[in-house]
């Protein structure tokens, strides 16, 4: 019993003397060295693409569009049709209106000529005595045309009636077109009236056409176009847009922690899935007005105005953006991964000569995905430990290994 006692007696011991040799020994951590570099740091978020100077177009009428001549990506003029349409019952009321106008200007005659009291009197006088004559001699016809039926008077004699009756026909049709050339000053009121109103039918008929037109209310390129043949459009209805696309601007969302990092000038580099190697580059235009949430972001809008060579980049894409907020020559650089926090201090671990781990508090400037520049607490080529498969502490004694 003695002997099994003493042999796991040994046995611990060897046990804790390998433990301990073990720990003894220094641990191998991964490092890095601080070094000179030329470091950039961009602003990573996204972005939606829209045409300079874009201009909406909307029916102005309810349509029907019968053809289309022109197609998206055709760069239009201003005034240019972009459609043809059913303007029938416009093209009618127009016709009526201009018709009713005819009439109008035409009385306008009579209404220069004027017409005094004294002359319609004496004109409706002649009226009522040529009048008073025509019945007397229509009497004396019928008279004498019973006459000569019975052989009682001659023929002569009614013929000579007859001709006079003709004669006051001809005098009272007369007397009743100059009645109605001479118009008194109410009658003239009326005239005009008459073509006050029918000029401004014409007007509204004219403007009722012109607004059944569907034209480019400016030059530019049609980068959209939702018209088809023989489909109705109610007002209000958006069915193309044009803009200028050479140059064109993104909308760019940023979070609100980084915008006071953003500036304007700053150079803005854009690529879009849609062209993967492809890249346009621009600058920042204008900074946020106003912070609003979108979705689980509080962010603002960000605008910047980006050169698009060939039109490749299309309006209303989502595309990904990089703004170029700083950059710094020779800036001392260590890995991101080597930078630890805590209680609200920053700091890196550094071996000594001997290797046993102190920790260093650094002040940090601009960073890129990888490193970071290091403005205060190291110099060059000072060593700096990265994170490794054993966690090391202040007072460990480690074996640095640098990696490139």
């Amino acid at each position: 019993m003695k002997r099994i006692v003493l042999t796991i007696a040994g046995l611990g011991l060897i046990a804790a003397l390998v433990l301990y040799s073990r720990r003894s020994e220094p641990v191998e951590s991964p490092a890095a060295r601080a070094t000179r570099v030329s470091l950039v740091q961009w602003l990573s978020t996204n972005g939606k693409v829209e045409a300079l100077k874009n201009h909406a177009v909307h029916v102005r009428a309810p349509t029907v569009v019968l053809g289309v001549p022109v197609r998206e990506g055709d760069e239009v003029r201003k005034g240019q049709p972009l459609a043809t349409v059913d303007d029938t019952t416009a093209r009618e009321a127009l016709a009526r209106a201009q018709a009713q106008l005819q009439v109008a200007k035409t009385d306008q005659g009579l209404v220069e000529r004027g017409g005094s009291a004294a002359a319609l009197a004496e004109i409706d006088a002649s009226i009522r005595r040529a009048r008073l004559d025509k019945e007397t001699v229509q009497k004396e016809v019928a008279t004498l045309e019973r006459l000569v039926e019975r052989q009682a008077a001659p023929r002569v004699e009614l013929e000579a009636q007859q001709r006079r009756l003709r004669a006051i026909d001809a005098e009272l049709a007369e007397l009743e077109r100059k009645r109605n050339s001479l118009l008194g000053p109410e009658d003239r009121q009326r005239v005009l009236a008459r073509i006050r109103e029918a000029e401004t039918a014409v007007s509204q008929a004219v403007e009722g056409v012109r607004r059944m037109e569907i034209r480019a209310p400016a030059s530019g390129v049609l980068y959209s176009l939702a018209l088809r043949p023989g489909a109705f459009y109610n007002a209000g209805d958006l069915i193309a847009q044009i803009g200028i696309i050479d140059t064109v601007r993104v909308r760019v969302l940023v979070d609100e922690p980084e915008i006071g990092r953003v500036a304007v000038g700053q150079p803005v580099r854009i690529t879009w899935d849609g062209l993967p190697g492809r890249s346009w580059e621009g600058a920042v235009e204008r900074l946020p007005s106003v912070v609003e949430t979108v979705g689980a972001r509080s962010v603002g809008e960000v605008l910047c105005t980006i050169e698009n060579p060939g039109r490749r980049l299309l309006p209303n894409v989502t595309v990904n953006v990089q703004i170029k907020t700083a950059s710094s020559e020779g800036a001392l650089a260590i890995p991101r991964a080597a930078v630890q926090r805590e209680s609200g201090e920053t700091f890196v671990l550094v071996p000594d000569g001997s290797g046993i781990v102190a920790r260093r508090p650094v002040r940090l400037g601009i960073q890129d995905p990888n490193r970071v520049e290091v403005l205060e607490g190291l110099t060059d080529g000072q060593i700096v430990l990265m994170p490794g498969e054993r966690a090391v502490t202040p007072g460990d004694e480690v074996r640095a290994k640098v990696t490139t």
